[in-house]
């Protein structure tokens, strides 16, 4: 048997609030296709920029090679150890030539030690294009090829630099078939030559199709690693699901019948981002929205909020078209959006408690219209927002960049309660804070949606979906492609969606 090129033992990497990797372990053998898949969150993107070298592990061992490397391996050292990483975005310079692109990261040939030597650079790049069989030139401008010719040039950078561990992150992410194909005729051609390629995709038709093993990751572990032949796509689905999490009683009371339609998205639609989407929110439910990342959730939720304007559809509120131009119309019609980074876009961190509770609503607390705030009523309202939300602060003078992630998301919620508000929109609420955090979170979003309100939830944690809410709708490549209702809310049919082919 071939030893490793890459070989893991029990890696482990915690972010704040965030088991991230929990004693990880792969091989990755010469002439393997791999395919890595896992939930959104399942380990899958750090495990990958622990092999880059751009995120230390805690804890575990990494071999390249068969010489174990050190706390102090960064990307420089993966690069020199032959591993190369193509992510979804392209990672060209468009206005550089393909010689240029393919060449990058590396010393030009030169002649007299001073100029560069082209023709002997385009000679050694079009070696490297033949191999691929592409039919571009080392001269052709980068921003003038098509999105798999682009593709092609990143790979034949890898080649280029003599890689041995080439990592795919969903790389036939808005290719045509053919296109596809073309790409899967050069992944098996650099298996043949004796590359390992570990391929990344949520699309298990492919994963089936190309690899030669299916690592599935959940939770931060490597819960299955099996040869693709005789695995199915079904089988694969219910590897990523694993065992059903949380109190099933629980998910079930959650779930109440809801009342008219509060909001309606009609049709709506981004060039390159959302897809035709339609849905209805009712009044006292909680709605759900899954997905991969890169499916659209928060691109669709940024039309809604008017944080982003669409190009087609409309959004109803109480049967009455909203006018989005900018979020000042939408929290004016009472939708508001409880972003993802909650830091940047949702607080100001060098302000405190008392100021950001009370910052959209500082109109209710001039002094007779005069641009003065009444200090004493601002400061009651922020004390009882506190009080109502549990934030656990010494006081409403405190700075809030000093407080917990918990805390800090249930400030974001108090502000807006404050405000007031009919649709709130919470995107990824939980990341980042801890177990407790979390279930106090969903309480609140629960009393949120009470007296006639309702309320969007983004998670990628997918049980959270599952235990949480009254309806989950599922979106992949921009479009909304179902809707779970009652007992077929389930982590294994939400994934099922999410990777449908």
């Amino acid at each position: 048997m071939n030893a490793p090129l890459v070989s893991a033992r029990g890696l482990s990497r915690r972010y704040p609030g965030v088991l991230a990797l929990d004693g990880a372990d792969l091989d990755i053998l010469p002439g393997e296709i791999i395919g890595l898949v896992g939930k959104n969150g399942a380990g899958k993107s750090t495990m990958i920029r622990i092999l880059a070298g751009v995120e230390g592990r805690d804890a575990g061992e990494l071999s390249i090679g068969g010489t174990p490397v050190g706390a102090s391996y960064g990307p420089h050292d993966a690069h020199a150890a032959g591993l190369a990483f193509m992510h979804q975005e392209l990672a060209n310079v468009p206005d550089m030539t393909v010689a240029e692109n393919v060449a990058l990261g590396s010393r030009l040939p030169r002649r007299a030690g001073l100029l560069v030597d082209w023709p002997t650079l385009h000679a050694t790049v079009q070696r490297v294009l033949d191999r691929l069989e592409l039919r571009i030139a080392p001269r052709d401008r980068v921003g003038d090829l098509t999105v798999v010719q682009q593709r092609m040039v990143m790979i034949a950078r890898a080649l280029f630099h003599d890689a041995r561990v080439l990592v795919l992150d969903e790389p036939s992410t808005s290719l045509t078939e053919s296109e596809i194909n073309q790409l899967h005729s050069v992944i098996r051609a650099m298996a043949n030559d004796g590359r390992a390629i570990v391929y990344v995709s949520h699309r298990l038709r492919e994963i089936v199709e190309i690899t030669s093993k299916v690592v599935v990751m959940q939770d931060g572990r490597v819960t299955l690693t099996r040869p693709t032949a005789g695995i199915s796509e079904r089988d694969i689905v219910e590897a990523i699901a694993g065992a059903p999490r949380g109190n099933t009683a629980k998910a079930t009371e959650a779930r109440r019948i809801a009342g008219e339609t509060l909001l309606a998205v009609r049709g709506l639609g981004r060039p390159g981002k959302v897809h035709n989407v339609s849905f209805e929110v009712k009044t006292g439910e909680i709605l759900g929205i899954a997905g991969l990342v890169g499916s659209g959730r928060t691109e669709l939720v940024r039309l809604i909020a008017g944080a982003d304007r669409a190009s087609r559809g409309a959004v109803e509120l109480e049967g009455r078209p909203v006018r989005l131009h900018s979020p000042r119309d939408a929290i004016a019609a009472g939708i508001v959006l409880l972003p993802e980074d909650r830091r940047h876009e949702g607080l100001v961190v060098d302000m405190t408690v008392r100021e950001n509770i009370t910052l959209p609503s500082l109109r209710r607390y001039r002094t007779a219209g005069l641009p003065f705030i009444q200090r004493s009523s601002e400061t009651r309202l922020a004390r009882d927002m506190v009080a109502q939300l549990g934030v656990r602060t010494p006081g409403v003078e405190q700075q809030v960049r000093r407080l917990s992630g918990g805390n800090q998301q249930k400030v974001v919620l108090a502000k807006w309660l404050a405000r007031g508000g009919r649709v709130f929109i919470f995107d990824e609420p939980t990341q980042g804070v801890d177990v407790h955090a979390k279930e106090e979170i969903f309480r609140l979003i629960r009393a949120s949606v009470s007296e006639g309100c309702g309320a969007i939830v983004i998670s990628s944690d997918f049980s959270e979906l599952v235990s949480q809410c009254d309806r989950v709708v599922v979106m992949r490549e921009g479009a909304l492609i179902g809707s779970l209702e009652g007992p077929a809310i389930s982590e294994a049919g939400i994934v099922e969606m999410a990777y449908a082919n």
